[in-house]
C-alpha cells in the first residue's frame, strides 16, 4: 500500500479521462452497515478484513479511517483526520456493474465514501519520520503463496500470523503496533504466509523495566522473517480529511 505510487496512478487516471472525484466510477450496488463484530472481544474485535475480486469488494469490521486508507491507497499514518475516524466499525459490501480491477475499485470506493459519509479530503505533502521495512542482509525467509486482496491475520498479542498477505499489509500492522509510520521498501511482490512470535524477546525483563517494542520488533522480524526496520524520514503525500459524517446515509 504505498502512497506515492497510488496517488500518481489516481492522478493519471483523473487527468487522462477528465474525471473529477464527484464523477468517479461508482458501484452498482453497495451496502454500509454497523459492524456485526461484537466489541470488547480482544483480537477478534480489532481485526479488520478486506477482500476483493473483480466482482466484489467486502470490508468487515472496518474503521472509516481504514476504508479511506484503502480507497486512496494510503498507509496507516498517511491519512490525517479526527480521532473519531477510528471509533466506529462498519461492514461494507459493494459490487460494480461489471468486473473491475482493484485500482478501479478504489476510485469507486472514494465515490461511495463521498456519497454516503459526505467525505471531503485533499492531498498535501508532509515530512514523516518512521521506519523502512527492508530485506535483511542474509535475505528473506519468506516464501510466496497463492493469494489475493489484503489477506487475513490470526493470533494473540504476542504471536501474530499472517495468511496470504502482501508485505505492504505487514508494514501497516507493524506501523499500528509501533504507532509510527512504516513503509514497505522490500520490493517483495505477491502474497505470503508468516508468523511473528515476540515471546522469546521478553524473557529476562525485570518488573517495571520499560518495554523496547521497536527493538523487540526489529529482533523478531530479522530472526524469523529475514526483514529489517531502518529509521528513515519520508516526504509523503498524505490524505487530509476536511469533512466526514459519523453516520452514513441509509442504504
Amino acid at each position: 500500500m504505498r502512497c506515492t505510487a497510488g496517488f500518481t496512478l489516481v492522478l493519471a487516471l483523473f487527468s487522462s479521462t477528465g474525471l473529477t472525484a464527484q464523477e468517479a466510477p461508482a458501484f452498482e450496488v453497495a451496502s454500509i452497515k454497523l459492524s456485526q463484530t461484537p466489541p470488547g472481544r480482544g483480537l477478534a474485535s480489532l481485526r479488520e478484513d478486506i477482500n476483493t475480486d473483480p466482482a466484489r469488494l467486502t470490508m468487515t469490521n472496518i474503521a472509516l479511517k481504514t476504508a479511506i486508507r484503502w480507497a486512496y491507497k494510503a498507509g496507516v499514518y498517511e491519512v490525517i483526520g479526527p480521532d473519531w475516524l477510528n471509533d466506529v466499525r462498519f461492514d461494507i459490501s459493494a459490487k460494480p456493474a461489471n468486473p473491475a480491477a482493484e485500482e478501479q475499485m478504489r476510485l469507486m470506493l472514494q465515490a461511495l465514501l463521498k456519497e454516503r459519509f459526505r467525505l471531503e479530503a485533499h492531498r498535501e505533502s508532509r515530512q514523516l519520520s518512521g521506519y523502512a521495512l527492508v530485506v535483511g542482509k542474509n535475505g528473506t525467509r519468506l516464501m510466496p503463496v497463492e493469494g489475493g486482496g489484503e489477506g487475513s491475520m490470526t493470533g494473540a498479542a504476542l504471536v501474530f500470523e499472517g495468511h496470504k498477505m502482501p508485505i505492504s499489509r505487514l508494514a501497516d500492522i507493524i506501523s499500528s503496533a509501533l504507532k509510527t509510520p512504516v513503509r514497505d521498501m522490500t520490493m517483495l511482490e505477491g502474497f505470503y504466509d508468516f508468523k511473528v512470535d515476540l515471546r522469546p524477546y521478553l524473557t529476562g525483563l525485570q518488573p517495571g523495566e520499560p518495554l523496547d517494542l521497536p527493538g523487540i520488533a526489529m529482533a523478531a522480524l530479522d530472526a524469523q522473517l529475514g526483514l529489517k526496520l531502518e529509521a528513515r524520514k519520508f516526504p509523503t503525500e498524505v490524505v487530509v480529511v476536511d469533512r466526514a459524517e459519523k453516520t452514513p446515509t441509509e442504504n
